[in-house]
């Protein structure tokens, strides 16, 4: 396994956050012996800043990082944005209204906020994982309102899958990144965001704020999003509960995120 890794970015679910939406005591150690060895740690993940902001607190991931699956790179502690990239008004308000002729779940993502239309089973464990509650509005009288950084979809059963790429067809202006809860196989997310929100620039534009090389940075993740930074990184590791593609991708394959694989691999770095 290289050394002289000085930054390592991290997605949140089913990579530091296990089925139940936690983190372990183990896991927090090995954070904080990164940190004291002199290691950045950053988040890079398709959550809103806003809910991965226990995490930042409590695991010391106050490195810049990648936010809204790349729609806002920017530093947690100043605050400033690196790169933001909202999507537009008409396309929002085309996006949410198929959505809502295909029945799917549907949240709209501000910077500071997000919101559903009505309260669904999804959300009810979702908001859990996300540690924020959406505010309850008709979406179509979100637009306008706020800058949206990113939509989310999702469905329930298997069977439904087909309706998300449906729509991404429909939609060939957007970027559609997809995802998975651990503790509810049959359910698949989308987060969609605009197409120029590349991460390939987000992950090209840190290194050049955090002063760092492509094989100086570990890339932690588990969902097909992750798989840009994974390949790019000097250190990709793919968490074992990853789909067998984004293993692919990696340089390590780690443990599953419940038998505390990001642990494991800090553990060996240092």
């Amino acid at each position: 396994m290289p050394s002289g890794i000085k930054l390592a970015f991290f997605d949140i679910d089913g990579t530091l956050l296990s089925l139940d939406g936690n983190y372990s005591s183990r896991l927090k150690e090995a954070m904080q012996q990164a940190k004291s060895a002199g290691m950045k740690l950053a988040v890079a993940s398709g959550r809103p800043k806003f809910s991965a902001d226990f995490l930042i607190n409590e695991l010391g991931l106050d490195g810049a990082g990648l936010f809204y699956t790349g729609a806002l790179v920017m530093d947690p502690v100043s605050g400033e944005s690196i790169a933001e990239h909202t999507l537009s008004d008409e396309l929002v308000s085309r996006l949410v209204s198929r959505a809502q002729e295909l029945s799917l779940y549907t949240e709209v993502c501000g910077r500071d906020q997000y919101f559903i239309a009505a309260h669904h089973p999804i959300n009810n464990q979702h908001s859990h994982h996300l540690r924020s509650k959406p505010e309850i509005s008709d979406l179509s009288e979100i637009v306008g309102r706020q800058p949206i950084l990113k939509l989310l979809f999702a469905v329930e059963n298997l069977q439904d899958h087909v309706l998300l790429t449906q729509l991404e067809a429909e939609f060939p202006e957007t970027v559609f990144a997809y995802a998975r809860m651990p503790g509810n196989p049959d359910w698949l997310f989308v987060s969609v965001i605009a197409q120029r929100a590349c991460k390939r620039d987000g992950f090209e534009k840190l290194l050049r704020y955090h002063g760092v090389q492509a094989h100086e940075v570990a890339a932690f993740g588990d969902a097909q999003s992750d798989k840009e930074f994974l390949s790019m990184a000097g250190l990709g590791v793919a968490m074992g509960n990853a789909h067998d593609d984004v293993k692919a991708v990696a340089d390590v394959v780690t443990l599953p995120v419940w038998d505390d694989g990001v642990a494991a691999v800090l553990e060996g770095l240092l």
